[in-house]
């Protein structure tokens, strides 16, 4: 897999490539066309990296990939499962089936294309109804993670931190950038991307508000949500922000909230890899695993904690569904029951 920029936006993406280094066109013509839907950059690069290993299976056992029929398939879950990844270790199942669900919404683009393929021939023996509409291909309401196979896979609980291990994270930074970053995700729940292309004008200190709002930003960050909504956070948070502007934020006129003053192309916004760069640092610092999407994690299972209501949460956290909201969070852990049961028993002693 390599990373490529493409001519017609000037943004990074992702393509895949044969044994011989030579870029695959049928895999990479699909990843340009989720590329130009503007799907997120990490969506695009995963595909990328799951179909890699695809391609690298039909290579390995001499398949091609317009005959591979479900036996082949249920081949490669076995091949992928026992394969050792670059960083060490096998992969899961939850993860096994992320790959197959990029391998079948793979299939599913070329079915759409008029290619036939044994794949596609099985999912439409399979179907309720080969009845689908116009355009249906590219609408963001229909899901792309349905597989024609998939594998039997455990429920895990999002990994969420405990408020001491947030203020351990806060007392590492060592730039109020980077404190201010992070107090804005675990205050807001906001997605990376949509703190990164965040302005100044997004933010009204007065009334602790901020604007989330979809648009092309220079440094590759995306809002993901296709609607612009509004979610509070604390004045500690906005006295923060204040110290930032006042202490580091540089000379340069600049319209970004997060811009890169040390090192690199000073003055430009903060990108992706900046962020990931620093949440690896802070990890070395506290020997915490730690990631910018632990903090939405972290503020959406506090929220239901709480006792707020899930269509509350749903609004916060920018979904479109009220069931993306239920499905991720609403599984609360063994001490969460617990302490419910007890509210419960004591409610009924009144």
């Amino acid at each position: 897999m390599q990373k490529i920029r493409v001519p017609d936006t000037g943004r990074l993406s992702w393509i895949v490539i044969d044994g011989e280094h030579i870029p695959v066109d049928v895999v990479n013509e699909y990843l340009v066309y989720l590329h130009r839907l503007e799907r997120s950059p990490n969506t695009v690069r995963a595909y990328a990296h799951h179909l890699q290993a695809y391609w690298d299976f039909l290579l390995e056992q001499q398949h091609n990939w317009r005959d591979l029929k479900l036996p082949q398939l249920a081949e490669f879950v076995s091949w992928v499962r026992h394969t050792t990844r670059a960083g060490g270790g096998h992969r899961s199942d939850a993860t096994i089936n992320l790959i197959l669900a990029a391998i079948s919404s793979f299939y599913e683009y070329q079915d759409r294309l008029g290619v036939e393929t044994a794949i596609s021939r099985s999912r439409r023996l399979g179907a309720k109804s080969p009845y689908k509409p116009f355009l249906h291909h590219i609408s963001r309401t229909q899901s792309l993670r349905h597989a024609v196979v998939r594998v039997k896979a455990i429920k895990r609980l999002p990994r969420v931190f405990s408020p001491s291990e947030v203020q351990s994270l806060l007392d590492s930074c060592t730039r109020l950038r980077d404190r201010f970053l992070l107090c804005l995700l675990h205050e807001s729940g906001m997605r990376i991307g949509q703190a990164l292309g965040l302005r100044h004008a997004d933010i009204r200190s007065y009334d602790g508000a901020i604007d989330i709002v979809p648009r092309a930003n220079s440094n590759g960050a995306l809002a993901k949500s296709r609607s612009p909504y509004v979610v509070h956070v604390s004045k500690q948070a906005m006295a923060l922000y204040a110290d930032y502007l006042i202490h580091e934020y540089g000379e340069i006129s600049h319209d970004y909230v997060f811009v890169n003053w040390w090192g690199g192309q000073v003055g430009a916004p903060m990108r992706y890899a900046t962020a990931i760069d620093l949440f690896r640092q802070l990890s070395k610092r506290t020997g915490l695993r730690a990631t910018p999407h632990m903090f939405r994690h972290t503020h959406a299972t506090d929220l239901l904690r709480a006792g707020w209501d899930a269509a509350y949460v749903q609004r916060r956290l920018g979904h479109a569904h009220i069931q993306t909201t239920v499905s991720t969070y609403a599984h609360l852990s063994a001490e969460d029951m617990g302490e419910m049961f007890e509210r419960y028993q004591k409610e009924r002693e009144r």
